[in-house]
């Protein structure tokens, strides 16, 4: 029974891991599974670096499992309660450690939002939302390392310090960012690193400085992640009725949750509950996957993951399935994108970052944003060079800014609504 009260109050966490690393062995020896990770590490990691082709699927599984790994040790160290915004970005972190994140160039990061936090005397714990989504700009430590003209010796302390500096100067910046969206873009964190990895491709493209680095993606493992997405969302929908008989009836009162910042559903729905709906939103993210007849490879597995994160912090099926609907919908009309691209297979799972906006004006305004959403995001890639991985979080929040100015004037948020 303890066993059974832990994993309901990690959320399942530390079963994931087992399996993630489990799935570290099941493809080749350990000897290449080793090769691969190394070339993993050694990647510029910029948009779209799919590390399943880089690497292979052994030395993947280990990259998703030992980030995760590090980062459950590491709230487990703050002595921190598994919330809805902390499961969220657990979960994003194994996501994008398919494409772009590694240990490497993560704890740069890291080490800058700590030494934001000492210099502004607060405990580093009281930043662990920006922590575990701030590696989203991570790929800026390997580009200055492993992809850039100049020699390794230059390339590592530049890439080292950028990194810190990025760490240091993201908190300040995320605080102010929320204010343009209005809580309306739940990759909040991804629209900060968007702005800044704007400024960081300006600088090298003034001195014509070749960034643009993204390689090709790998399906082969699409059978393998299939079952997985199967695997992990079964389990939570499973354990959200085990844990609660009444998870169900309850689930209809979180659906209502418009999902604006900030939507802790494991704090106002309860664990079983949220886990039934992360569980559900990866089922859905597979079902959009066969309709659009796309194979899952590092950056579409990212998405799904993303998206069940997000089960517990903002999105549910009324509030996400609008804006899908809205992505597909623009990628079927207009003849610039293609339904199966993997840029815009990508781009209709993280379009729920802006389910927010359906969930408090409507499905049909949601479809409009969803549409909009996929207009943008192509673009927003050329702004910020492949820096930030939330590139997506990026085209939200410019969606958001956008509509949402223009809905209020229609429609005004009471006061309820205003503070969900």
């Amino acid at each position: 029974m303890d066993l059974v009260y832990r994993l309901r109050n990690k959320m399942l966490m530390p079963f994931i891991f087992v399996v993630l690393f489990a799935l570290s062995f099941l493809h080749g020896s350990i000897d290449e599974m080793w090769a691969g990770y190394v070339e993993i590490l050694r990647s510029p990691s910029v948009l779209i670096s799919d590390y399943l082709y880089i690497g292979g699927f052994g030395a993947t599984m280990f990259n998703v499992s030992t980030i995760l790994l590090i980062n459950i040790i590491m709230i487990n160290r703050l002595k921190m309660h598994m919330t809805g915004p902390i499961f969220a970005g657990i979960l994003t972190i194994a996501g994008f450690s398919f494409f772009g994140k590694n240990i490497f160039n993560t704890i740069p990061i890291y080490i800058g939002i700590y030494l934001y936090a000492k210099m502004q005397g607060l405990e580093f714990k009281s930043f662990m939302i920006v922590v575990l989504f701030s590696t989203g700009i991570s790929p800026i430590v390997s580009f200055l390392i492993f992809g850039g003209p100049w020699s390794f010796f230059i390339g590592v302390p530049l890439g080292i310090v950028v990194g810190i500096f990025t760490g240091f100067i993201l908190p300040s910046l995320t605080a102010h960012m929320a204010r343009f969206h209005k809580g309306y873009n739940l990759y909040n964190i991804g629209f900060t690193m968007g702005i800044i990895s704007m400024v960081y491709s300006a600088i090298l493209t003034a001195f014509d400085i070749d960034f643009m680095l993204g390689g090709p993606t790998s399906e082969q493992f699409h059978n393998e992640l299939f079952l997985l997405t199967i695997l992990l969302s079964t389990a939570f929908i499973i354990a959200g009725f085990v844990f609660d008989r009444n998870a169900l009836s309850q689930y209809r009162g979180l659906m209502q949750s418009t999902g604006r910042l900030v939507s802790d559903f494991v704090r106002d729905y309860g664990r079983a509950v949220t886990m039934l709906n992360v569980g559900v939103m990866g089922i859905i993210s597979l079902i959009v996957l066969m309709i659009l007849g796309i194979e899952i490879n590092g950056p579409v597995m990212g998405g799904i993951l993303t998206v069940m994160g997000f089960g517990a912090f903002g999105k549910h099926p009324r509030n996400a399935l609008p804006v899908m609907a809205g992505a597909l919908l623009a990628a079927f009309l207009t003849p610039v994108y293609a339904l199966d691209d993997v840029g815009i297979a990508i781009a209709v799972l993280f379009v729920t970052a802006i389910a927010p906006i359906a969930g408090r004006y409507g499905a049909l305004i949601g479809v409009l944003a969803g549409f909009l959403h996929i207009i943008i995001t192509p673009l927003s890639y050329l702004f910020q060079g492949g820096f930030d991985l939330y590139n997506n979080g990026f085209a939200a929040g410019f969606v958001a800014a956008f509509m949402i100015p223009f809905l209020e004037a229609i429609k005004k948020d009471d006061v309820k609504e205003a503070q969900s």
